[in-house]
Order: structure tokens, then sequence, then C-alpha cells
């Protein structure tokens, strides 16, 4: 995945990359953006926010809201930057922040499409929902996307953050707060899931 553009803190002009070599690490980073260093703030962009784009784009179906919403994570980073001297680990705040989002945009749109839903059966009472179209078994890819979309979401969690982030159980527990044998029996039950499904679609593919 191609690093994301950098997007400037509200009502500031973008900050210009500074050409030095240096990897600060992100404690570093994270203390030099809380004293409102923009430079800090563009390197910790630019090493974070691929894997924060990863994490929300397992979780979305959309390239474009999972780039909406890692915006708009950092871009809430820089306004509590003064705040970021009492987070003890950055990198899961930052997770916590962008699945917050996620749930937030998640629920807004189900709450959207009930409204269209009531509006239309008053309009139209007689009127019986559309089938949903088929699957294309072909399609393997698209059939595990539809899978997973299934999962409960702590299941969905905690399998994309192993998929796409390979984080361990331990770190996985950190971002979601809960214990990582917890951790261990979501994943476990999210590969159950993807199992039958797959047994019921294309059982030549299990051994």
């Amino acid at each position: 995945m191609p690093t994301l553009p950098m997007a400037a803190p509200p009502s500031e002009a973008p900050v210009k990359p500074s050409g030095d070599n240096d990897s600060p690490d992100i404690d570093t980073l994270k203390h030099r953006v809380s004293e409102s260093d923009r430079a800090a703030f563009e390197k910790l962009f630019r090493q974070l926010s691929p894997r924060i784009f990863r994490f929300v784009r397992g979780m979305l179906s959309s390239d474009a809201t999972a780039y909406d919403i890692t915006q708009d994570t950092f871009a809430k980073l820089w306004d509590i930057r003064a705040t970021l001297d009492d987070v003890d680990t950055l990198e899961p705040y930052l997770f916590q922040m962008a699945r917050h989002r996620v749930y937030n945009r998640k629920r807004d749109e189900r709450t959207r499409r009930d409204n269209e839903a009531l509006l239309a059966d008053a309009l139209h009472p007689e009127s019986s929902a559309s089938p949903e179209s088929e699957l294309d078994a072909e399609l393997l890819r698209d059939l595990f996307d539809q899978w997973i979309g299934e999962l409960p979401p702590r299941q969905r969690e905690a399998l994309t953050l192993r998929r796409t982030q390979e984080m361990s159980h331990k770190a996985i527990a950190e971002i979601m707060d809960i214990a990582p044998s917890t951790v261990n029996n979501h994943i476990v039950r999210a590969l159950e899931h993807l199992r039958n499904r797959l047994r019921e679609h294309r059982p030549d593919l299990l051994p």
C-alpha cells in the first residue's frame, strides 16, 4: 500500500519534509509532537498511518472511508497533542482511536440505512425488499471478505489485527482491552466460522 499523503493539521499549512534521514523512536516523536513540533508529527504520521489504514480497511469495505478515518484519527491526535505525554504507549492508543471512529461510522451508517428503509416503507408500503445479489463463488477473496463481515465485531477486530498487522495476542489484547486468552478465543472462533463457510461453498479446498 502506498504511503498516505500528509494531512495538514486543521487551519495550518502543510508541513514540508525535513529531508533528514534520522528515524527517532515513537516515544521521542510523541514527546516532540506534544510540544507542537509539526515536523515530528509528519514523521509520526508517515511511520504509523499505513498500519492504521490497513487496520481500518480490514474492518470496512471502502478504501476511501478507511482513508478518511485514518486522516481523521491523526487530525484528532494533533488536536490533543498537549496530552500525549500522559499516554504510555502511542501505537495501541492510536489503534483505539481509529477503532472508535470505525464503530461510530458504522453506527451512523446503520442509522441512515434504517431511516431510509423506514421512509421507503412509508412511501411504498406494498413494495418488498429487493433480494440481495448473489455472490460470485469463483471470487474466493470476495467470499472471504463477506464471511469476515459476518463475524461478531470483536472476533472481526481480533482477526483483522492478527491478519493485517501480524500482532501478537498480547499486543491485540492491549488494543482491545481484553485478556490475551480472550483474544485467542476470538481468533479461534473466527477461523472456525471461516472454515465452516469455506466447507459449504468450496469443500474441494479443504483437506
